[in-house]
């Protein structure tokens, strides 16, 4: 075999071990998606095309053809140091934030190669300047072998940052070999003739070994990746086990004091219940025994002018009895939660009812009371729907004057809603009051028109129980017009 045939051999068995190389190194990357991959591609794809392009430039093809093929040889050399420079900043971890200086030096030397075979194309298409094309290729070659020994200065500058980067030094002894012969051996061919194939076939060899030397690294790197992201991974579940701990004692004892929490209000809601069966039996019960005294007094009293006192004694005793029984029926259904017993009441009847209780009080004031029933019934619990309505009431008569009137109403609008209410012509009342009740705050008293006395609390029981029906109470009303107490049901 001659030896020009055995150089072409060569150079054809080392770009198929290149392109072997980058091959795999593509797939890697395809299923593993780590930029150094990428770069280490890159790196031996320029390798392969290289000297591959060594092949048409040395053979027996035409003069054309090998013209491209040298004219093309400085974009894949500089390929190939792109290539390097990318795997080697990203293999050592030089990045602004860690090594600014350095990684700066970097994008400098990435800026200058990739720059190169642009304007080295440009001139040879357009401008054809013969010096200016030596003049890139000798700044090619320089920028080549300046990069070797920019990577091995970073080799040693961050020897100790990271246990691989000196393997990565260690390494890199084949490729710098290959380099100063290769590139030496293309300087002296531009002014010598001599037979070069043993340097070249030496670089080819050291190349193939640096390629497989950097293949072991990556292995090495990302077996060494895998084992630090499991330590993190440890750590981050240890930690996590560790807080989830701390949390649970903390669950734990929030827990026990929210047990201990409401075992207390348990006592304290069974001492109210027991505080409001005291005032059932304590306050009410003498209240009633009071009344039938009074009952019974009155029946043998002949004095005419003591008569009228001890009406009105009874009345205001009557009163009383219906206002406890109101507070003392809401505060049960605050503390216990009160069971209604709804059915279907008959307002017209519920409506006479109270007008009888309220006769003789709405008589000391000489004011009618009458009734408007559009709508005949309701479904409610009538006992609750009483309470409602005396209180109501008794809120109307407090505040008219002599001669008005007060009004019971109910009526059905048209989207099936029952409305009812009590609706007087008196000294009217401030809204922001109501409103204030409304949304809960501490009702105040209020004299009525003859100095009547109230608790406050009539409003706001009638409000409550209204909404335990599902139902909403609001209020129309304006000063010294009167007020229209509105209640919105349902319809069921």
């Amino acid at each position: 075999m001659e030896i020009l045939e055995f150089k072409h051999l060569t150079t054809l068995i080392f770009s198929a071990i290149f392109g072997v190389f980058a091959v795999y190194h593509l797939l890697s990357y395809l299923v593993l998606r780590h930029r150094i991959l990428l770069h280490y591609f890159i790196l031996i794809l320029g390798l392969a095309l290289h000297w591959s392009l060594s092949f048409f430039a040395n053979n027996s093809f035409s003069d054309h053809t090998a013209m491209i093929a040298e004219k093309a040889s400085l974009t894949t050399a500089m390929l190939t140091t792109f290539g390097l420079l990318m795997f080697t900043k990203n293999y050592l971890n030089i990045t602004k934030h860690n090594f600014p200086k350095l990684s700066k030096v970097y994008c400098s030397f990435v800026i200058l190669v990739v720059c190169l075979p642009v304007l080295h194309i440009f001139n040879n298409l357009l401008t054809r300047i013969v010096w200016l094309n030596d003049s890139i290729v000798q700044l090619a070659a320089i920028t080549a072998m300046a990069s070797i020994f920019l990577n091995i200065f970073s080799g040693f500058w961050l020897f100790n940052v990271q246990k691989f980067n000196r393997y990565y030094l260690y390494a890199y002894a084949p490729i710098l070999v290959a380099a100063l012969l290769y590139i030496s051996t293309w300087f002296l061919k531009q002014h010598y003739n001599f037979n070069a194939t043993p340097l070249v076939l030496t670089s080819s060899a050291l190349v193939t070994l640096q390629l497989i030397l950097f293949s072991l690294l990556l292995a090495f790197k990302f077996k060494s990746i895998e084992e630090e992201n499991m330590k993190i991974q440890l750590e981050a579940n240890q930690r996590l086990k560790s807080e989830v701990d701390k949390q649970t004692k903390k669950l734990q004892i929030a827990n026990k004091a929210l047990e201990t929490q409401n075992e207390e209000l348990e006592r304290v809601n069974q001492l109210k219940n027991k505080l409001f069966s005291l005032m059932s039996h304590d306050v009410r019960a003498p209240l009633n025994n009071l009344s039938v005294i009074m009952s019974m007094v009155d029946e043998h009293m002949v004095d005419p002018e003591v008569k009228p006192i001890m009406e009105k004694l009874k009345m205001e005793v009557s009163d009383k009895i219906e206002m406890v029984n109101g507070l003392l029926q809401w505060s049960y259904s605050q503390l216990e939660g009160m069971k209604l017993n709804k059915k279907r009441c008959d307002l017209e009847a519920v409506f006479t009812t109270l007008k009888n209780e309220f006769e003789r009080m709405a008589q000391e004031k000489e004011i009618a009371i009458t009734l408007d029933v559009s709508h005949p019934e309701i479904v409610a619990d009538e006992n609750i729907l009483k309470v409602i309505l005396r209180n109501l009431t008794s809120n109307a008569l407090k505040f008219s004057n002599k001669g008005q009137k007060i009004v019971f109403w109910s009526q059905q609008q048209d989207d099936g809603h029952i409305e009812l209410g009590v609706k007087d012509f008196g000294v009217g009342m401030d809204p922001n009051w109501f409103n204030r009740i409304a949304r809960g705050d501490k009702p105040k008293s209020t004299k009525g028109t003859s100095g009547e006395k109230g608790t406050g609390f009539g409003l706001l029981i009638a409000k409550d129980f209204v909404e335990m029906h599902g139902g909403e109470m609001r209020c129309e009303s304006q000063l010294n017009e009167g007020t229209n107490f509105i209640l919105r049901f349902k319809p069921e």
